[in-house]
């Protein structure tokens, strides 16, 4: 038995780079044992000419689980490399899900020219797919799954199980279908293998199913997996006919990308998160976003400029523009952050608007109670200055709570408007709050110093 290893070591990945040099035999013998997902940290690093070493070692079939693993940029490579036949069985072999992945970014006559050489049930199952709104149930599920009518028994679904290895990736459930194709219930494998060998699918099945619907969007589709802890869930039309499955590492991989792209809006990088995104195209994407901030910093210059002659009059105020600026990014920011898991999640939902900003408001106040006492304190300590200390205190207090409610507001009112709430990045609300705390902080200047 051999120990799981998240990653394969580099010295590792190093001696079998060397083996498909010198000694190919070797190679392909310790190759087959790995899993799928190590052997793509190997062939991740080889040129073209070893991988075409490799490809005339292992079948177009051995390589099918191992080619989705690759991004799809890597995966347009390797299927430039390969011959013709080899390209075919492999995709045969891929499973449909993985399949779609590959091919739906292409223009429509590259995706004819491939669905055409695939055999005619594979190809329907694709342009099946392909129909579907992406990141939607359809667009993710796979067609490979063992379906059975009411009548068989369990001796004969068994033994149609035993006979065809190789269409089903996993199998968790054996699905129950009438005539029509829709959906009546479910037996799970292990109930399968304990039942009498004459018993019906219908009398050990399981009828209370979770289903999702085929336009349901991708990120539902997880937060139900999750909540009823489900391995496989059927996906069925508007009439309850069975069209696919979805299975639980889509769904890791779902939660991933929408970790990731929430990661993007965040901090104004959608779409450049991934390392094969080249540097022209990440600036490309990235300079709207900076071009727009700056846009904002202007209003922050004019805010300053707006109390030139407080400024001037107490220079020392200055000393603490960047504390007041920095405070109130950062405590937005988190509010936000809290906000668009509490989005996502369904959470918002369930408690509502006004407690949802109660509480947020009322740990913003809190904290910029704690940070205004802290930083009385500290004024006292070092410069002696009663009046600063008390300016500076309350602009904290002021600026943490408003930042806080705006950090919770923007993704709420974004949200209503039908758009991703992590779009509310996190530069555009650090900047937002460093334009309200500065009003804030020379507003309660201005009026102490007249005073």
């Amino acid at each position: 038995m051999r120990d799981m290893k998240q990653r394969l070591d580099p010295h590792t990945i190093k001696t079998y780079r060397k083996m498909l040099g010198e000694d190919r035999e070797a190679f392909i013998d310790g190759f087959l044992e790995l899993h799928s997902n190590e052997q793509y940290q190997i062939l991740r690093i080889l040129d073209g000419k070893e991988l075409e070493a490799v490809f005339a070692l292992i079948s177009p079939e051995t390589f099918a689980p191992i080619f989705k693993w690759f991004s799809r940029r890597r995966q347009l490579k390797l299927y430039g490399i390969m011959a013709e036949n080899y390209r075919i069985r492999m995709l045969e072999r891929l499973a449909t899900d993985d399949m779609r992945r590959f091919i739906e970014p292409m223009e429509e006559a590259d995706q004819q020219e491939i669905l055409s050489r695939l055999s005619p049930t594979k190809r329907r199952y694709m342009e099946e797919l392909l129909q579907y709104d992406q990141h939607s149930a359809g667009s993710i599920m796979r067609k490979e799954f063992v379906r059975g009518a009411p009548e068989d028994d369990v001796n004969m679904m068994v033994e149609k199980l035993k006979t065809d290895t190789t269409t089903y990736e996993a199998v968790h459930f054996v699905y129950v279908v009438d005539d029509d194709q829709q959906l009546i219930g479910l037996v799970a494998l292990r109930e399968l293998l304990i039942a009498d060998d004459s018993r019906k699918l219908k009398e050990i099945g399981d009828t209370s199913v979770h289903t999702v619907t085929v336009d349901m969007d991708q990120e539902q589709v997880a937060h139900i997996m999750q909540d009823y802890d489900i391995i496989a869930v059927p996906v069925v039309g508007a009439d309850n006919e069975l069209l696919g499955i979805i299975t639980v590492d889509d769904i890791i991989d779902i939660m991933e990308f929408e970790a990731t792209e929430d990661v993007g809006e965040l901090t104004a990088s959608r779409g450049t998160t991934d390392m094969d995104v080249s540097p022209f195209g990440a600036a490309r994407k990235r300079a709207p976003w900076i071009m727009l901030l700056m846009g904002l910093g202007l209003i922050t210059a004019n805010v300053i400029g707006a109390f030139e002659e407080t400024l001037e009059s107490v220079v020392l105020l200055s000393f603490f523009i960047p504390l007041v600026m920095d405070a109130a990014g950062n405590t937005g920011t988190q509010s936000l952050a809290v906000m668009v898991r509490t989005i996502s999640t369904g959470e918002y939902q369930k408690h509502g608007l006004w407690r949802t900003l109660g509480r947020e408001l009322g740990a913003g106040v809190m904290v910029g109670t704690a940070s205004g006492i802290t930083i009385i304190i500290l004024i006292l300590v070092f410069y002696q200055e009663l009046w600063l200390a008390f300016i500076v205190g309350i602009s904290l207090l002021l600026t943490l709570s408003v930042a806080t409610v705006i950090g919770t507001i923007m993704p709420i009112i974004i949200s209503k408007l039908k758009i991703d709430p992590a779009v509310a990045s996190g530069p555009f609300i650090t900047t937002l709050n460093d334009i309200i705390g500065l009003f804030i902080y020379f507003s309660i200047a201005t009026t102490l110093l007249q005073i």
